[in-house]
């Protein structure tokens, strides 16, 4: 039996930092990215050199020693994408796993201790964690190379209307990612077929007005796509009769696509608002965009 958990000083903090090996600073660090990722996700990202039983195997027991250390907690995976057999846990960091990981992000302070999340939270957030798990395994095949990935709320984008008022547009994901010659930019919305279309047109709305107040395009010198990641056909056509109803200036913003297609989607370019030359910079080793 593990020994019970002991208050957290600094010295054993500190000590915790030295005795950690680079496979649980992973585990850390790919968690302050998704903030919540299941057992079987996280032994993927970490152990994704391995046989998959021996990625299972490894991905569990160091979860299961981070969460002896306090460093991670586990919560119930009672979200409905749970399939038969699979891990009956999902992860999140602890406030030492965050010190730890040295990450500080938007979900790091809107997280507490008596944070308990629902069954629907789950299934999104746990969708959004398999679209980075697939890229990562997708560029490790020699596929595209995923340059950047923020999930919500480190995602999301703040800007004045016309007005002057604060809005916000919250994409579920920002992913960059870099083929051919390209990077390729994307604000992802992963859709669970369970917003009525008065909805979906809101968010269209709300991406063209934050597109038409130039704030991205300042900051990184381009305007993302917008890409509906949604289960079926049937939901895509229906999210699609959404777009098509947009005026023509904003109709060429948006793409739909199925979670079976959604890597091929991601890897092709829409227009030139979302794709930018990727270049090695001649007087260093960084990439970088011109």
């Amino acid at each position: 039996m593990p020994p019970p958990t002991r208050p957290f000083t600094g010295g054993r903090l500190a000590q915790l930092a030295v005795d950690l090996t680079t496979r649980e600073r992973q585990f850390l660090a790919e968690l302050a990215t998704l903030h919540v990722a299941t057992t079987a996700q996280l032994g993927r990202l970490v152990f994704g050199d391995c046989k998959p039983a021996t990625t299972a195997r490894l991905g569990q027991r160091h979860a299961e020693r981070l969460v002896r250390f306090n460093l991670i907690q586990r919560y119930a995976n009672r979200s409905r994408d749970r399939k038969v057999g699979a891990p009956g846990y999902v992860l999140t960091l602890t406030e030492a796993g965050w010190s730890l990981s040295g990450a500080d992000t938007a979900a790091r302070q809107r997280q507490r201790r008596s944070w308990m999340p629902s069954d629907a939270f789950l299934a999104h957030r746990l969708a959004i964690s398999e679209l980075y798990v697939r890229l990562i395994e997708q560029g490790r095949d020699g596929g595209p190379t995923l340059r950047e990935f923020k999930a919500e709320p480190d995602s999301w984008r703040r800007y004045l209307g016309l007005g002057d008022e604060p809005l916000v547009a919250k994409p579920d994901a920002v992913v960059r990612l870099v083929t051919g010659g390209l990077e390729l930019s994307w604000f992802v919305e992963i859709d669970r077929g369970t917003e009525g279309q008065r909805h979906i047109a809101d968010k269209c709305d709300t991406y063209r007005r934050f597109e038409l107040s130039g704030v991205e395009q300042q900051r990184f010198g381009i305007f993302p796509g917008v890409i509906f990641i949604v289960p079926n056909d049937a939901r895509r056509h229906a999210v699609q009769r959404v777009i098509d109803r947009q005026t023509a200036a904003a109709r060429g913003l948006f793409v739909v696509t199925t979670e079976a297609d959604m890597l091929t989607a991601l890897a092709s370019p829409i227009t030139q608002i979302c794709t930018t030359e990727y270049v090695q910079l001649e007087s260093t080793n960084d990439k970088g965009i011109r």
